[in-house]
């Protein structure tokens, strides 16, 4: 059997209560050039009987392939690496593709053979209610620095890259470290081999889960802070612009983990949060007014 055009790769962790609605949006693509590879990093539950199952049952090209847990980073990577196709396209256990994603990409790659990875939009989505739709992107020449300083602007269940290109990135860091940012690494480092484009259309659902408790809050926060100084350490002598970039972008992380840790009322963390916004970047008013809510709430607590 000569190899599909595209392989689809699932990273899945307990996900026997929804992993079929995903598949399902898999089953219903137009396009049919594909096959599907489902890692189950150490499920304690029936996921891979029900993703084998699925695959019989609706003729699916792929298989399922159980590990030891490795968490996300460590999931995909088996994926990419037992993947048949040139093209890897990734979809999150509980997210969903509509029908037509597959063939607006596809197609889109072979309207740009100078693209290696392309992205589309998302409906942002909680509990069957529509949020906000995500706008991936843009593209602009100085890629990498875009997402370094202004954040993260693509998802992984709206993206298709070569495989080629993840390899030469170094495939998704599995260190503990980076858990929850690990896609946004792995984009910053393709931006620096490979050429993006993105695709202005809604091709699927990311469903939305809430950040949880405070010590939730604080751990990703704390890697995405190890991952910007990380990233930081690739311009050992920042000129003053650079500078004040960095510093900006780590006002901004300690800003958002603030504004959420206020949202659970947690106010003694938050509070140092949005201290360190203060000072990492005091003329970004915004990080004023989050240090301005913090002390209200203070007041009346």
């Amino acid at each position: 059997m000569s190899a599909p055009r595209v392989s689809i790769i699932v990273p899945a962790w307990n996900a026997a209560g929804f992993i079929e609605k995903t598949l399902a949006t898999v089953a219903a693509q137009t396009f049919r050039d594909f096959e599907l590879v489902v890692v189950d990093d150490g499920s304690i539950d029936a996921t891979k009987e029900i993703v084998e199952r699925f695959l019989k049952d609706n003729d699916l090209r792929g298989r399922c392939i159980k590990q030891e847990n490795k968490k996300i980073a460590g999931a995909r990577n088996t994926g990419i690496r037992a993947a048949e196709a040139g093209l890897i396209a990734f979809l999150d256990h509980d997210d969903l593709w509509f029908p037509e994603k597959l063939a607006r990409i596809l197609a889109e790659f072979d309207a740009h053979p100078e693209a290696d990875l392309i992205c589309h939009d998302e409906n942002i989505v909680k509990n069957g209610e529509l949020m906000r739709v995500s706008r991936n992107g843009p593209w602009v020449e100085n890629m990498y620095e875009r997402l370094l300083f202004e954040g993260n602007a693509l998802s992984p269940s709206a993206t298709t890259v070569k495989k080629e290109n993840l390899f030469e990135a170094g495939l998704f860091r599995e260190d503990p470290g980076f858990n929850t940012v690990e896609d946004y690494d792995l984009w910053m480092r393709l931006a620096q081999v490979c050429r993006m484009r993105f695709v202005p259309e809604i091709l699927g659902e990311y469903q939305l889960v809430e950040h949880g408790a405070s010590n939730k809050i604080v751990y990703h926060h704390t890697n995405l802070e190890h991952l910007l100084r990380d990233h930081f350490k690739k311009f050992p002598n920042p000129d003053a612009r650079l500078r004040r970039l960095m510093r900006r972008r780590l006002g901004v992380m300690c800003r958002s983990a603030a504004r959420l840790l206020i949202a659970q009322g947690d106010l003694e963390t938050s509070g140092a949060y949005a201290r360190r916004a203060l000072a990492e970047c005091p003329w970004d008013w915004k990080n004023a007014a989050t240090a301005g809510l913090w002390a209200l709430k203070r007041l009346g607590a």
